[in-house]
C-alpha cells in the first residue's frame, strides 16, 4: 500500500477499527506485525485523557504484565517522545540515551515477549498534546534505513489524524481568551522574571494597578500564580516572550 493509498482510505474508513486495521497493513508491509497506540498526555482536543494501548496488538500476557508493574511511568520508549518528533529504534534509545538498569532491564523483557527491532514516534499536537507508537516484529531482523523511518513517522501522522476524527464531537469546547494591550506586557515582562515592582516601574503604572492585571489575567486563563499564566500563555499562543528574538540573517532557499 503506497501511502497515497494509505490516505485515500484512512479518510474513507467508517471506524475506528477500520483505520486502526489499514494501519497494521501499511505497518506489516515495512515488518512490523506488533504495535500499541499511546495518548501520552490528556487529549482535550478529543475529549480523552492520557492512556497506554488505546489501540493496539501487543501480547496480552505482555500487556497486563508491563502495567501491574507500572512500566508505563519507567519506560525510556515513550519519554524519548517527549524529546523529538522524528521516528527512532528502540536500539537508538538503549545506546544513546542515560537510562538506568532497571530500564535496559525492561527492555530485554519486552525482547523476551517477542517484541523486536522496536522503533517508535510521537506525534505533537495542540496545546502539548503528544500521542505516541510503538511497534515491533515478532521474529525481529528489522533494520530501517533513515527514510523508513521518515515513512512511519508519515504513516502514524496520518493514521492519528484519520482515528482521531470520530472523537471530536467528544471534544472539549474551544475557549477564547482575549488579552488586553496591557495584560499583554504584564505578562511579557512576568516571562522575562521581572518583579512586580520592576513591571509597574517599566510600565510607568502603580503596583496595586500591576496587580490587578495580573488577578485579572489570573481569573481569564484559570490560574493562580504568575508562573502558571506565563506556561498556559505562552502554549496557547497568546504572547511571545522577546527572549525569543528574529533571526537577524535567515537562511533564504532558492529554487
Amino acid at each position: 500500500m503506497s501511502f497515497e493509498e494509505f490516505i485515500i482510505q484512512t479518510n474513507r474508513a467508517s471506524s475506528q477499527d477500520e483505520v486502526f486495521a489499514l494501519f497494521r497493513q501499511a505497518l506489516r508491509n515495512l515488518g512490523y506485525d506488533s504495535v500499541v497506540y499511546s495518548l501520552l498526555t490528556d487529549h482535550p482536543s478529543i475529549g480523552r485523557k492520557a492512556g497506554h494501548g488505546v489501540m493496539g496488538n501487543y501480547p496480552e500476557d505482555w500487556m497486563k504484565y508491563y502495567m501491574a508493574n507500572g512500566y508505563f511511568a519507567k519506560d525510556p520508549i515513550p519519554k524519548h517522545a517527549f524529546t523529538t518528533s522524528a521516528a527512532y529504534t528502540w536500539e537508538h534509545v538503549v545506546e544513546t540515551c542515560s537510562i538506568t538498569g532497571k530500564q535496559k532491564r525492561l527492555m530485554y523483557q519486552a525482547e523476551e515477549a517477542k517484541l523486536l527491532s522496536g522503533a517508535a514516534v510521537a506525534v505533537h499536537g495542540p496545546g502539548f498534546e503528544v500521542a505516541g507508537i510503538g511497534i515491533a516484529s515478532t521474529v525481529g531482523r528489522v533494520k530501517p534505513s533513515a527514510d523508513t523511518l521518515s515513512l512511519i513517522r508519515a504513516f502514524f501522522y496520518q493514521f492519528h489524524l484519520a482515528y482521531s476524527q470520530f472523537d471530536l464531537p467528544r471534544a472539549q469546547p474551544v475557549k477564547l481568551i482575549y488579552l488586553t494591550p496591557r495584560e499583554r506586557e504584564v505578562l511579557l515582562y512576568s516571562a522575562e522574571g521581572k518583579s512586580n515592582p520592576a513591571i509597574a516601574a517599566i510600565l510607568s503604572i502603580s503596583y496595586n494597578t500591576v496587580l490587578f492585571h495580573l488577578k485579572n489575567i489570573f481569573t481569564k486563563l484559570d490560574v493562580a500564580s504568575r508562573q502558571t499564566a506565563v506556561v498556559k500563555a505562552i502554549r496557547l499562543g497568546l504572547v511571545t516572550p522577546t527572549l525569543v528574538k528574529a533571526i537577524e540573517k535567515p537562511t533564504r532557499v532558492c529554487r
